[in-house]
């Protein structure tokens, strides 16, 4: 039986998961085992357009319809609302995919609901190497975990901890640590740049991460660095991700690993921890 599957939000993820199992490369896979119901988007223009551009047949409605409809709800919004809907998907019995997963942060409580459900709830790892090793190293103690991200300017206009303090990121002229702090820090500070930090933080069930966050005009790339000491002993590991076309703030690592978690989903052979 086909898994009907519901999209929410219909912004650069959500359009980029369209597209992709839309095209030539998935779209076959795909139809075999999954079949596209609906789509949802506070701005109803992004979900109509993705319609046209593809001739889909699916409901464009609320968020309550996309649940009802779907076998699996992918969250692609942002992390405002990323618990309510990972909650209100598992209360229903629905498995749910969250792409933000920063809104999860502090929500122990829907992870019990999962297992209370028997639904499940996926977090990709987006656009950082080496979560199957920091799971694995996360059965272990682990002493220290620093997680180093670089983005352009660009890639933190607008957020929060730009705006309050003041930063004007035209004047940043060489590379400058412009934060650093936990992972419950970070998520407040830069929303839309720290779903890394956040799985990272569920994968080693540890909240003493420390995250620093880098800038410069000369970085081309959103990089992600992993330093992770333990039981196990040390793991380091950089990932260099070119941005999304559509968005400087969102690496396109983490579109593709979305596309890999909903194969992995659909599919019976899985490689990796």
């Amino acid at each position: 039986m086909k898994r009907r599957i519901g999209i929410i939000g219909c912004g650069v993820i959500g359009s980029q998961l369209v597209k992709s199992i839309q095209s030539e490369t998935y779209r076959q896979e795909f139809d075999k085992k999954a079949k596209l119901v609906a789509l949802c988007d506070l701005d109803e223009q992004k979900p109509r357009r993705l319609c046209k551009e593809f001739s889909l047949s699916v409901s464009i409605c609320g968020v309550t319809e996309v649940i009802r409809k779907s076998d699996l709800i992918i969250e692609a919004a942002s992390a405002e609302i990323a618990g309510e809907v990972a909650e209100r998907c598992l209360k229903k019995g629905k498995d749910v995919l969250i792409m933000s997963g920063g809104g999860l942060l502090g929500r122990e409580d829907i992870l019990e609901l999962a297992e209370q459900k028997k639904s499940h709830l996926y977090i990709p790892s987006g656009a950082l190497a080496g979560f199957d090793a920091a799971k694995a190293a996360g059965l272990g103690r682990i002493f220290s975990a620093v997680l180093i991200t670089r983005k352009p300017p660009k890639g933190l206009e607008g957020a929060p901890y730009v705006l309050e303090n003041k930063i004007d990121l035209t004047d940043i002229k060489k590379e400058r640590i412009i934060f650093s702090g936990n992972v419950m820090e970070a998520e407040k500070a830069f929303p839309q740049n720290i779903n890394v930090a956040a799985g990272l933080s569920l994968a080693l069930d540890y909240r003493e991460i420390t995250v620093k966050i880098i800038t410069s005009p000369q970085f081309k790339t959103n990089s992600h660095q992993l330093i992770l000491k333990g039981e196990f002993g040390e793991l380091a590991i950089k990932t260099d991700n070119f941005p999304s076309p559509d968005n400087p703030k969102t690496s396109y690592l983490a579109v593709l690993s979305a596309i890999a978690t909903l194969r992995d989903i659909l599919g019976y052979v899985r490689v990796g921890t």
